[in-house]
């Protein structure tokens, strides 16, 4: 209940990104639960990255570890799956993803609490959290993708074309800066005098 209004999700994450999904999915939101973390994610044919980070109920607008554990493991998770040198960009590119975790004594970067500074899952020398997050990722969405054939396909197809368009704007980019460079060493306007006016 909040202001006399009720609030209610049933899936969690998984509500959070389908309502807030800017592109229409490529395939079903995967939602993932175990004790203390909650991860969410899909693909779209959006350009970039979004991702939703939560820390025991607290939105952390700004991310923080657990957000760059979420990011680093999801890619190299799915890369390892196909067993492909995909670079990790290409993984993550369309991705639209959530996280959420129940830290003890979690420690933010500043007061208004909106990036996680916090390492380790407890004070008290607990598991780091990189690993922990790590390791939920990688036995989970390895197990996932085994699974579906039908979702590693589609990702796969995905991280393919993000490969082809990064690859395609590379070769633009030189392009562009060869003709430039060209421009430069053909302009009469830029070629140096013959004859210089202090000349006798």
């Amino acid at each position: 209940m909040y202001n006399g209004q009720r609030f209610m999700s049933r899936n969690g994450l998984e509500d959070l990104l389908g309502e807030r999904m800017s592109a229409q999915s490529l395939y079903p939101i995967i939602h993932l639960q175990g004790t203390d973390i909650e991860i969410a994610f899909t693909h779209t044919n959006q350009y970039g990255e979004e991702y939703y980070s939560f820390v025991n109920g607290q939105y952390t607008s700004q991310g923080g570890t657990h957000q760059s554990a979420f990011k680093e493991h999801i890619a190299r998770t799915i890369k390892e799956f196909y067993g492909k040198n995909f670079e990790l960009g290409d993984v993550r590119n369309g991705i639209v993803a959530a996280i959420a975790l129940n830290v003890e004594e979690p420690v933010f970067e500043s007061q208004t609490k909106i990036k996680l500074g916090s390492t380790t899952m407890s004070p008290n020398g607990g598991v780091s959290l990189n690993k922990f997050v790590g390791d939920f990722i990688k036995k989970e969405v390895d197990d996932l993708l085994h699974k579906d054939s039908e979702v590693a396909d589609v990702i796969l197809k995905k991280i393919l074309e993000s490969e082809k368009e990064r690859k395609e704007i590379a070769g633009i980019t030189k392009q562009a800066r060869e003709r430039v460079k060209k421009a430069n060493l053909h302009n009469r306007k830029l070629a140096d005098c013959r004859i210089h006016l202090n000349d006798t």
